[in-house]
């Protein structure tokens, strides 16, 4: 798509796939009726003094209401409502009708069930083209646990924090180990991979002889000094070890006058394909209990330790 001409299709596509929560916003009218309108266009403007805004096109048929309210409030829609957010994006009929509100801020109504209500105070409109652009003082905060209702590439979905990392609980840190890093990666290193390196001695292969061919199964050729450092074997032990490797076809060794390359075979990959298997299994065992998310994040936070001290 050009960036010099697009459709308003085009652009409201491009829109929706920045997810948004849905609010209902509502406000009195003139003759101290309810109004109320679904809207996604909310966001947050100043921490000093506390201002929000929101946006309602002009050709809507409550604009004037809420351009000219005193006060407003903007309930935040939980994963329950999507009845709600229908509801009162709808137009033509009784919004409130079988609705048990609340009052808030200047008797405007509030949405029972909605996680947080911004009880505001009317501070400015702008023009935005074919929107108002309303903003507000937040003078009060109702709320309550909850998952966010979410608007995201035309459909509804829904809005859950992810889990992070949590502190390990320790009951003794007296001990210079017991707030360590490294220990604590050692420790995780022998405990993760003390079962699973056994399953490698009763296949016949060495750990060394493991690490080789793990890292020549996806790359498949590499340079020597390169394959050291991956496998964290020196160059001449390893040298010998590739060659062993190549009289059992399962690597092959060859000499460049760029240096030495070494190149994994099709019954190399054969041969360590099942301990693939068992290596995922054995991560997923130690991963148990976190998120992929926060796996991630901790493969992110390795690799960065291993760029550092490169």
């Amino acid at each position: 798509m050009s960036t010099e001409a697009f459709s308003n299709r085009e652009f409201r596509d491009a829109l929706s796939s920045f997810a948004t929560g849905v609010t209902v916003v509502t406000c009195l009218d003139a003759s101290g009726d309810p109004v109320g309108a679904t809207a996604s266009s909310f966001n947050s403007v100043s921490m000093d003094p506390p201002l929000i805004l929101w946006s309602i096109t002009k050709a809507a048929y409550s604009s004037d209401a809420f351009i000219n309210a005193k006060h407003f409030v903007v309930n935040v829609l939980s994963a329950e409502q999507v009845d709600i957010s229908n509801k009162f994006a709808r137009s033509g009929i009784d919004k409130f009708a079988d609705i048990a509100v609340e009052h808030g801020i200047g008797g405007v109504p509030m949405l029972p069930g909605s996680i947080t209500s911004f009880e505001c105070e009317a501070w400015a409109t702008y023009d935005g083209g074919d929107h108002e652009i309303i903003v507000g003082q937040v003078k009060g905060l109702r709320g309550k646990a909850g998952s966010g209702l979410v608007f995201y590439r035309g459909a509804y979905a829904t809005a859950e924090a992810i889990p992070t990392l949590s502190p390990v609980e320790t009951n003794d840190v007296s001990h210079f180990i017991d707030n360590y890093l490294l220990y604590y990666m050692t420790r995780a290193t022998h405990q993760m991979g003390e079962e699973f390196h056994q399953l490698v001695a009763d296949d016949g292969l060495t750990t060394k002889e493991w690490r080789v061919l793990a890292c020549l199964y996806n790359e498949n050729s590499m340079s020597l000094a390169d394959l050291a450092k991956r496998t964290m074997v020196d160059q001449a032990t390893l040298l010998e070890l590739s060659m062993d490797l190549q009289k059992q076809n399962m690597a092959r060794v060859q000499q460049l006058d760029v240096g030495t390359k070494i190149t994994g075979t099709g019954a190399g990959q054969k041969r360590v394909e099942h301990l693939i298997e068992d290596c995922q299994k054995a991560e997923s065992n130690a991963l148990d209990g976190l998120d992929s998310n926060a796996a991630e994040t901790l493969k992110t936070m390795l690799h960065r330790i291993i760029k550092n001290t490169d």
